[in-house]
């Protein structure tokens, strides 16, 4: 499934469908047409090759930077609540704070892990049509749709004064979230190749700890500023004046596909043209109601997805109640956003290092089950530590959130890894992580308010869920690799360099084996 590396390999696909009428069950019918094949080929000439790196290196300038800062703005607004209710959010709106709680009253813990937890549910319900707009619209429009508007609705959270209107608000930053970022993997694979695609998934996923890092630091100097207007409102219009500036950017600055506004001219056309070609050969045409049924019947659909619910669970709990943990384990005020940051530094470095070698080796289940390993380690210290233990219990959250949030890149990678085709991949991703984000909500149940300043319950919850993620990335890797031995007895190993075509049969043709 690389590039072809010599005629010998067109012509045997060739002579191999002509023997065999593309019969299914010698294994040798699948191979993408001899005109495909001859295109990609360029890819090995010298000159080709050399320019091929350099069309990397512009598409990388052009795709990465752009999805990196925008998923950047886009986890500032979701995870901004809990930096805002340091800053008193969840006060009374009649108190100096005007926050969103009755009153005089206080949010209570369940009325705020629900404004944390619906967030979730406008997530889920709309990922999949999230992941089909990309699918069926020019991707640059649908992302510039989707980030205005999240942009507006966080910017509306300040015009809301009781539970009611922030609950909403947080549905629809949901919604937009769920029609922007469930579908950038799908998007970065139409770009890029399996075996590249950890670190341009890491690109994107990364900033998830950058924005939770900065997101302290922002919350930090917010809480300094003196001003008629409430500390956690500044906070919402400074995260996302930005945010809606970049949605409209993407209309001008973002490629579609490689076959139709790709931006590109000349040798750097021909190049994502051969590029898009040379792993698999798909049609892409109308979305087929067989390939849906399909992609949703596939137990590897169910079978990648349990690997993300105990995932998501882990996440949300820490993008949703970091602040408050840290703050029980001893930190005041805005110091406790203040050290929330170096974790997410940690992590941001951890993802990059785990998302460039799970690249390298092509493998993602044993670099997911290792790190998920530590993190059983580091919540079971948390769990049973003393109280008197500061420094330790921080040190183990630090590498906790780190290990965690390095099992992010690789598992969206895989998952993209393994849909065969556009379809596929399009219902594919849009279902993994809209199931997956169910394991979101029960997150944001994890660190209830009456288990402070310990949290012993939850972090023995999060031990439960590591060991879950690792045993099952781990089973999947294996059973993957036996379905790719038995392809290979079946049918033989794929000519090395040869495009398959996934447009029928997708993942289930032959000669299509899967990462593990």
């Amino acid at each position: 499934m690389g590039k072809p590396n010599d005629n010998g390999h067109i012509e045997d696909i060739d002579s191999s469908k002509q023997r065999n009428d593309n019969s299914i069950g010698s294994g040798s019918g699948d191979y993408a047409p001899p005109d495909i094949q001859k295109e990609t080929q360029i890819l090995q000439d010298a000159e080709y090759f050399k320019a091929q790196k350099r069309y990397l290196r512009k598409l990388d300038y052009i795709i990465l930077p752009t999805i990196s800062t925008l998923y950047f703005f886009e986890y500032l607004d979701r995870g901004n609540i809990a930096n805002a209710k340091i800053l008193g959010v969840n006060a009374g709106h009649d108190t100096p704070k005007a926050g969103v709680g009755p009153g005089r009253r206080t949010l209570s813990g369940t009325e705020w892990q629900t404004i944390i937890m619906i967030f979730y549910v406008g997530l889920v319900l709309f990922q999949i049509p999230g992941c089909i707009g990309y699918r069926v619209f020019p991707p640059s429009k649908w992302i510039a749709f989707g980030v205005c508007g999240w942009a507006m609705t966080s910017l509306l959270q300040d015009a809301t004064f009781n539970l009611a209107g922030m609950l909403v608000c947080r549905v629809f930053l949901g919604v937009f979230e769920g029609l922007f970022g469930t579908g950038i993997v799908y998007y970065l694979s139409l770009w890029y190749h399996r075996s590249e695609m950890g670190v341009r998934v890491f690109w994107f996923l990364g900033p998830t700890a950058v924005a939770g890092a900065f997101g302290g630091l922002i919350a930090y100097g917010v809480g300094d500023i003196h001003s008629s207007v409430s500390s956690w409102k500044w906070l919402f219009l400074i995260e996302a004046l930005p945010c809606f500036l970049l949605g409209l950017f993407c209309l001008y600055w973002l490629p579609d596909r490689p076959l139709r506004n790709s931006r590109f001219k000349g040798i750097n056309q021909e190049i994502a043209e051969a590029r898009y070609h040379s792993e698999a050969f798909d049609k892409a045409g109308a979305i087929q109601k067989r390939h849906v049924i399909w992609t949703m019947k596939d137990w590897r659909l169910y079978a990648q997805a349990s690997i993300y619910v105990p995932t998501a669970a882990l996440l949300a709990s820490i993008s949703g109640f970091l602040p408050t943990i840290v703050a029980n384990l001893g930190y005041e005020g805005s110091k406790a956003n203040l050290m929330t940051v170096p974790p997410y530094a940690v992590a941001f470095v951890l993802m990059y290092a785990v998302s460039w070698n799970s690249d390298r080796v092509k493998e993602r289940g044993i670099h997911i089950a290792v790190l998920m390993a530590i993190a059983t380690v580091m919540y079971a210290l948390l769990a049973t530590l003393p109280e008197s233990q500061l420094h330790g219990k921080y040190a183990c959250m630090c590498i906790a959130v780190a290990c965690v949030y390095a099992t992010y890149p690789p598992s969206h990678a895989w998952a993209a890894n393994n849909f065969g085709n556009e379809t596929k991949r399009a219902i594919g991703m849009g279902a993994y992580t809209a199931i997956g984000n169910l394991g979101s909500i029960a997150g944001t149940w994890v660190y209830p308010a009456n288990q402070a300043p310990q949290f012993r319950e939850g972090h023995f919850i999060c031990m439960g869920l590591a060991i879950a993620t690792a045993v099952l990335s781990l089973s999947n890797s294996v059973v993957l690799g036996a379905i790719n031995k038995h392809r290979d007895k079946k049918y033989g190993k794929p000519l090395q360099g040869a495009s398959i075509d996934v447009t029928e049969l997708a993942d289930e043709s032959p000669n299509f084996r899967f990462f593990t």
